[in-house]
């Protein structure tokens, strides 16, 4: 009977293991851990001292800086939440839908830091994998939330692929001194279309080159780390 009992156990908690409930842990650190919020404010005051040193030097092209925005920029943990309350997993319409609100909230750190930076005359430019039909909404939640946004301002939108490397030669024209974001393909094309060991793998190639060009922003709750699940 015991043995019974052990078993219905292990069946009824396999049914139920699922890749939504093995976000919640991530979750509850992301919406409630100090600590989330301390590495992002850890991360931006590197990407501003990183910034006052490039500022000390002469450069030929405008300076910029291209940010990736969600979890980089915007803090989109109620989707999330709804995603895991509902057992259903991301889809462009219940991610537009949640988009087209407007409502989410700045990433901590990021509104401060970013104003800095166009106070000194930097260009900032948004890279995002959000899709082009969700561009007003986009713009409308960054100005609402007090983010740099011009006439001129780039923001560079998904209308293809997912990989951003065409988008990134794009603006060749600048002189592009971090790019700060929350996965790894925010920051080179060499880590597109990987598996973790891959990433790994690449990421030892490029070292030094975080905390200087690249910025990483912490994300427990989604990316192409996911992958990882499936082995």
């Amino acid at each position: 009977m015991r043995k019974f009992i052990i078993l219905c156990l292990i069946l009824c908690f396999s049914c139920s293991s699922n890749k939504t409930s093995q976000k919640d842990h991530s979750m509850f650190w992301h919406k409630n851990s100090a600590e989330y919020k301390a590495l992002c404010f850890q991360a931006y005051n590197i990407a501003k001292k990183k910034l006052d040193f490039e500022l000390s030097k002469e450069y030929e092209k405008k300076l910029a800086i291209v940010a990736d925005l969600d979890e980089t920029i915007f803090n989109n943990t109620p989707y999330n939440e709804m995603l895991i309350e509902k057992n259903t997993f991301y889809t462009q319409e219940n991610w537009s839908d949640w988009v087209n609100k407007e409502i989410a909230k700045a990433v901590p750190g990021s509104l401060d830091f970013f104003n800095y930076a166009e106070s000194k005359g930097v260009e900032i430019i948004y890279l995002s994998n959000r899709k082009v039909e969700n561009y007003e909404a986009t713009k409308n939640n960054l100005i609402s939330l007090g983010f740099p946004f011009k006439d001129s301002t780039k923001m560079l939108l998904r209308d293809d692929s997912r990989d951003k490397d065409k988008r990134r030669k794009s603006i060749k024209n600048y002189n592009v001194i971090m790019f700060i974001g929350d996965n790894l393909g925010d920051f080179d094309s060499a880590f597109f279309d990987k598996s973790n060991d891959e990433r790994w793998d690449v990421s030892k190639s490029f070292e030094k080159e975080f905390g200087e060009k690249f910025i990483l922003i912490p994300n427990l709750i989604y990316g192409d780390w996911e992958r990882g699940f499936n082995n």
